[in-house]
């Protein structure tokens, strides 16, 4: 099985930073998933981004095209971090996220850059040392960094700063806000 869906994986992240994230973190699941339907799990994130879509105006901005991705997934579905499972198998599938509407940082991350990536609005991870978060990068505007784990919150730099230094002891480096690129994902 795993010989099967290796390749998969690859074909999945060999575009570099075309890649399908979530097409790859699907292949990633179905490891453990041999009944795992991809296409279906693609299908449902299609259905997602456009019940998204009908929120808005056509002619709706990138801020409020994202501020309609918040609402849908947390407060309309309520995608949320998980705490009292978090080192749970399941939190690291993004089929199981859907499904469970619970998550791991990073996995609620591909979602949300998904959906991004289908509504037209610049979404790229950030890989905080002991927390990944989402960043939007408007065409226009300041780019704003988004804690997924907790509900969509904006984080300032110095909010980032303030977690990881509680998460490692660490100062936070111009570094640690580099994008992390699909294929590192």
């Amino acid at each position: 099985h795993t010989a099967a869906v290796v390749p998969a994986i690859v074909a999945a992240v060999e575009e570099g930073e075309g890649a399908d994230l979530l097409r790859a973190a699907l292949e990633v699941a179905r490891l453990d998933d041999d009944e795992l339907d991809v296409e279906d799990y693609v299908a449902r994130v299609d259905r997602m981004a456009e019940d998204v879509r009908r929120t808005f105006p056509v002619d709706a901005d990138e801020v409020a095209r994202r501020e309609a991705i918040d609402r849908h997934l947390f407060a309309e579905n309520g995608f949320h971090g998980s705490r009292s499972e978090y080192y749970h198998r399941a939190n690291s599938h993004v089929s199981r996220v859907i499904d469970d509407r619970e998550g791991l940082p990073i996995t609620l991350a591909i979602l949300y850059m998904e959906l991004g990536r289908r509504l037209g609005v610049a979404i790229e991870g950030v890989g905080l040392p002991g927390h990944f978060v989402v960043r939007h990068v408007p065409a226009s505007g300041e780019a704003r960094l988004i804690d997924v784990f907790e509900g969509g919150t904006p984080l300032t730099r110095d909010e980032a700063a303030a977690k990881v230094q509680s998460i490692t002891g660490e100062p936070l480096k111009e570094a640690h806000l580099l994008p992390v690129s699909p294929r590192a994902i």
